[in-house]
């Protein structure tokens, strides 16, 4: 019976992973815009290459990166160290996270205030699901493998959620008012609380 559901689990889960990436375009899709924001929020418009270089060298040479270190409350050196953190994950407790109804309530939260900048809030959910199902594949989970995975270019909205909030940290207690409208702080907690709460399923 154990070995049925275990078979059971992995195909329910295999299937969550191929639906998912059929939501994506194909490698490499993710646009040059990393994050966009409307005026007056603390997101950071950006490029991946830049980002990358930063999180390979230290360097910073954009000056919208510099500020978004700046706001987020964190050295240059703390951010590096966290976006570059990896999680074990296992891809398909993960992905059975991430089609529960716990996991829908946890990406619609994250995702109040934060979508996909030509799109629709309905499409934010799977565009996120398939970005943190992508970047689990091989059992390793960080914020820079969410990024990369993407396969649209999402926007930070400063009018806030439509439940009139702003941006939701999935770890509000680790930060302050100030650091909590920073999206890389969004992206520093978002693989940690994908870790631990996956690992329940």
């Amino acid at each position: 019976m154990l070995y049925l559901q275990s078979v059971f689990n992995r195909a329910v889960a295999g299937l969550a992973v191929c639906a998912s990436m059929a939501l994506m375009a194909a490698p490499g899709a993710f646009a040059n815009n990393l994050f966009g924001w409307d005026a007056g929020s603390a997101a950071w418009v950006g490029n991946l290459p830049a980002l990358l270089s930063f999180l390979e060298t230290g360097s910073i040479n954009d000056r919208s990166l510099f500020a978004s270190i700046r706001d987020s409350g964190w050295t240059a050196d703390e951010v590096r160290l966290g976006m570059r953190k990896v999680y074990n994950v296992d891809v398909a407790r993960v992905a059975r996270f991430l089609n529960s109804r716990e996991g829908i309530n946890f990406l619609s939260l994250q995702t109040s205030a934060y979508y996909p900048r030509n799109g629709t809030r309905i499409s934010a959910i799977p565009a996120l699901r398939s970005a943190i199902i992508k970047a689990s594949i091989g059992g390793n989970l960080s914020s820079v493998g969410i990024i990369s995975n993407l396969p649209v270019d999402f926007r930070l909205a400063s009018e806030g959620s439509l439940d009139g909030g702003g941006l939701v940290i999935c770890a509000p207690e680790k930060v302050d008012k100030r650091q909590a409208s920073s999206l890389l702080n969004w992206y520093l907690f978002l693989p940690a609380c994908i870790a631990r709460d996956a690992a329940l399923y």
